[in-house]
């Protein structure tokens, strides 16, 4: 049976979650309850977000980066020139992010840090999503207390489908990516190609062994989902071009009067397999709840 560290944990939706959860996984990384959050919203912090001594009496500062795409090397040398007006002076800053481990940031975090430790200036290291969950799962009952669906007692299987599919309506929202496919007007009108992003994402990681649900009943649409996704971002690539400014894409308006049947087949083909995907998107939803809402 997997233990808490080796299941999929959702990482928080919103800053403030994500903070509690830090401060908690700092008290335990260093086990110690000399941590405190810095300040309150609107507050200048310094670059720093939880502060605190750990066993020895090292000053220690975390800064939180709710960050679920990922860390770039020029956030983490921002935050460090941020944090150098912390007072009083940090021993060790750590910058704790929702991104999944990164091992070339890992790289160049390490050579900055003994830089800096030449320098006699504080040290730096990074901590991903995976980190600070093993962090929390150090205690059960403080991992509980944000993940109270992960309690012994409810289904493995079941914590683990209730979870991916959270994730999965993190990305895959009916107001975000589904709600403009369904409404958007191919013939011919540009839009920002980032629109189509959590489609890209979701077709880029959902068929992997780890996103795959354990009710087979909610897979099964996964898998039907994922193949029209991939199907119709082929069909995008396809048939839009770039419009009207960087990053925009449309279906030529020319084609209309150059070559009215392929403009008529390409925006038909597009505004049907959109409708496909938002269809097999509610039938995931409802299946997902169907399955999830059910009794142990």
């Amino acid at each position: 049976m997997p233990t808490i560290s080796s299941s999929q944990v959702p990482p928080p939706k919103s800053w403030e979650e994500f903070e509690d959860i830090c401060l908690s996984a700092a008290k335990h990384r260093w086990d110690s309850s000399k941590f405190f959050g810095n300040g309150r919203k609107g507050q200048a912090q310094d670059g720093v977000d939880i502060w605190g001594h750990d066993g020895v009496g090292e000053h220690i500062g975390v800064q939180c980066k709710n960050t679920l795409a990922g860390i770039s090397l020029k956030v983490v040398e921002n935050e460090i020139a941020n944090a150098e007006g912390f007072r009083p002076k940090l021993d060790h800053l750590y910058i704790s992010t929702t991104a999944p481990r990164d091992a070339t940031l890992q790289r160049d975090v390490r050579l900055i840090s003994i830089a800096r430790k030449a320098a006699g200036d504080f040290l730096v290291d990074i901590l991903f999503w995976d980190d600070v969950v093993g962090d929390l799962a150090l205690e059960d009952s403080v991992f509980f207390k944000h993940y109270p669906q992960f309690k012994r007692g409810v289904d493995p299987s079941k914590a683990h489908d209730q979870t991916l599919y959270e994730e999965y309506l993190q990305l895959m929202r009916s107001d975000g990516v589904i709600g403009f496919i369904d409404e958007w007007n191919m013939a011919g009108f540009s839009f920002p190609s980032a629109r189509l992003d959590p489609l890209r994402e979701f077709v880029a990681n959902w068929n992997a062994p780890e996103r795959e649900f354990s009710s087979s009943q909610i897979d099964a649409v996964r898998l039907e989902l994922w193949t029209k996704a991939r199907d119709y971002l082929v069909e995008i690539n396809r048939s839009t071009f770039p419009a009207n400014g960087p990053g925009w894409i449309a279906v030529p308006s020319e084609w209309e009067d150059k070559f009215p049947d392929r403009f008529k087949r390409v925006v038909k083909e597009l505004h049907g397999m959109a409708g496909e995907i938002v269809e097999i998107h509610g039938r995931l939803v409802r299946t997902a709840k169907a399955v999830l809402l059910t009794t142990n």
